[in-house]
């Protein structure tokens, strides 16, 4: 996922392993207390923004602090997610072109990014569990992004490094997420999907002419659990 922006911070970028580790094992660092202008107040507290998209209206169930990093969730034009592969994507706030690169998110603390997402993610026969990873997953990326978790942002690495880098950082997060039940319902092809896509990306950022086996993320960062199954009728 290339980036734009503000210069962007570099801590032991070639050491990867432990940048996943931290993606997957550390909480995510507490929103600042400001209220966006354009949201409301629940009883208990929380700041969960108005809105009639279904996808915004899931992620804010999730995390009510979204707006803090997001500044809109679009659908894409109907058939634009095939034509792009993509379920969903970060993009710079206004962007409606998945794969341009002029539609690159921006980087730096502070920064906030748009959502689109494939409209027919939410008409499919996935599970709401599923939805609900992927949000969680760009989500991730746009609080990383925004400079506000515990995993530093590279610095010049080469943009074909730096994607597979947000990337295993991202789904890292998303296994570690489902691993620990934050998906009621989630399927067991789908946490295996999403276990492959952290694979493929972590084996890509090894050096060139290593043949290691990449066992790091599913032994030893990922808590021993079995994958989650879908409860009946799903």
């Amino acid at each position: 996922m290339p980036v734009a922006g503000k210069p962007r911070q570099s801590r032991l970028l070639r050491l990867y392993a432990a940048a996943i580790a931290a993606a997957i094992l550390a909480p995510v660092v507490r929103a600042d207390d400001t209220v966006p202008a354009d949201s409301t107040i629940r009883p208990e507290g929380t700041v969960c923004a108005a809105s009639t998209d279904p996808a915004e209206s899931l992620l804010a169930s999730l995390h009510p602090d979204y707006r803090q990093f997001i500044s809109s969730i679009r659908p894409l034009a109907e058939g634009e997610g095939t034509r792009a592969s993509v379920y969903m994507v970060l993009v710079r706030p206004g962007a409606s072109d998945a794969t341009s690169r002029t539609s690159a998110p921006l980087a730096g603390q502070g920064a906030r990014n748009d959502i689109l997402y494939d409209p027919g993610v939410l008409r499919s026969d996935r599970s709401m569990a599923w939805r609900q990873l992927l949000l969680d997953h760009e989500y991730f990326h746009a609080r990383h992004l925004a400079g506000s978790t515990s995993v530093p942002l590279p610095s010049r690495a080469g943009a074909g490094f730096e994607r597979h880098y947000f990337e295993a950082a991202a789904w890292g997060w998303s296994v570690a997420q489902a691993r620990a039940g934050r998906y009621p319902g989630l399927r067991e092809a789908e946490f295996r999907e999403a276990l492959d896509r952290l694979g493929d990306h972590l084996r890509a950022m090894r050096p060139a002419g290593s043949y290691a086996a990449v066992t790091m993320p599913t032994s030893s960062l990922l808590p021993a659990a079995a994958a989650p199954l879908a409860a009946a009728g799903r």
